[in-house]
């Protein structure tokens, strides 16, 4: 979403925007819709010649001014060809991932890559932890930015007549990945404990994923089929958001907390682990309830907290609205790339 959204935010600023995509992938799929140019190209291998020379081909002929790559393999391949142009490139490490600490990685992130941009704090310290030879000064922080109005506009589904739910159940939102990354051990460990306690708590968990016959199995076997719910895809997230009456992020590392800024647009307070970016998003006892990793009754005690007093879903969700609109909106997002890209737009020499 943020590649898209930073490039329509741009446009919109005045600035010309290409992006190269693989062919038939969905950025590529949704080119009709963008103000954006989108040009599909196949990269083919490492460090590739034809690449790199069809690459710096679309960089002369639109004479571009900045060259924004997302992986390291693009950035030896975009960036090489961003060199050869004269151009410089900006690196964006969107995970919360140590790299390998070659002398390939050195050369291209020190020699190559004119900037990196990172999605969080603790996107940066993981970095350079993993990468001792790579100078704070050349990180730039961006939190990532969210359509405010989007989730305040939008009208909550009424997901209790959708999936059949009681008019007294407390909904528990997941909005997500279906994979490990994700904590979903974690979290449907918590639910069976929650339920014990008070039956009227249901999740209901939008996304898909390689585990969900993996949850479908275990509500089986644990008998949770009423008290877990898998909504699939949505595109209604905005208005999921405003259904639910909290959202539950148990990750085990994340990337930028998506769906936890989204949540507090919506005025919904987030339980969420105290892990890479989500405790700069979460104010823990302030916007919600922050919890340690892979802790399935520190989960459930926090689901059990929300569920029990709406007083406190109200405060924690006001105060969450209050920080999203103040903190990631799209025009922070935006003003902070644009920034970084003029700061760098100098002839390399």
């Amino acid at each position: 979403m943020s590649l898209t959204a930073i490039g329509e935010g741009l446009v919109g600023r005045g600035h010309r925007v290409t992006i190269v995509c693989r062919p038939d992938s969905a950025l590529h799929r949704r080119a009709p819709s963008l103000h954006s140019a989108i040009i599909p190209l196949r990269i083919a291998g490492d460090i590739d010649p034809v690449t790199i020379w069809r690459i710096h081909r679309l960089i002369t002929h639109n004479k571009v001014d900045v060259v924004c790559v997302h992986t390291n393999k693009e950035l030896r391949v975009g960036g090489i060809a961003a060199s050869l142009a004269h151009v410089p490139t900006v690196i964006s490490r969107e995970i919360d991932l140590p790299i390998k600490n070659t002398r390939l990685n050195r050369f291209f992130y020190t020699k190559v890559a004119s900037a990196v941009m990172v999605n969080s704090f603790a996107t940066m310290n993981t970095l350079l932890a993993s990468a001792p030879w790579l100078h704070r000064d050349r990180i730039t922080v961006v939190w990532k930015g969210i359509d405010i109005d989007a989730f305040t506009r939008a009208q909550p589904l009424n997901l209790k007549k959708e999936f059949r739910l009681g008019e007294d159940a407390v909904i528990a939102g997941f909005v997500g990945r279906l994979e490990e990354q994700k904590g979903i051990a974690t979290l449907l460990e918590a639910m069976s404990l929650v339920v014990q306690r008070n039956d009227k708590v249901v999740l209901v968990m939008a996304g898909e994923g390689s585990l969900r016959d993996t949850i479908a199995t275990f509500c089986s076997d644990r008998r949770l089929g009423e008290h877990i719910v898998l909504a699939g895809f949505r595109e209604d997230i905005p208005a999921f958001m405003k259904a639910v009456d909290f959202l539950v992020m148990p990750s085990n590392w994340e990337g930028f907390g998506y769906s936890a800024a989204e949540a507090m647009a919506a005025g919904k307070p987030v339980i969420a682990t105290n892990v890479s970016s989500l405790p700069e998003i979460v104010q823990d006892g302030t916007t919600g309830i922050l919890v340690p990793p892979r802790t399935s009754a520190k989960l459930a005690e926090a689901i059990l907290a929300l569920a029990d007093d709406v007083t406190l879903r109200e405060s924690l969700g006001r105060a969450g609205a209050r920080r999203a609109e103040e903190t990631f909106p799209l025009s922070a997002m935006l003003d902070k790339v644009e920034s970084l890209f003029r700061k760098i737009a100098q002839p390399v020499s």
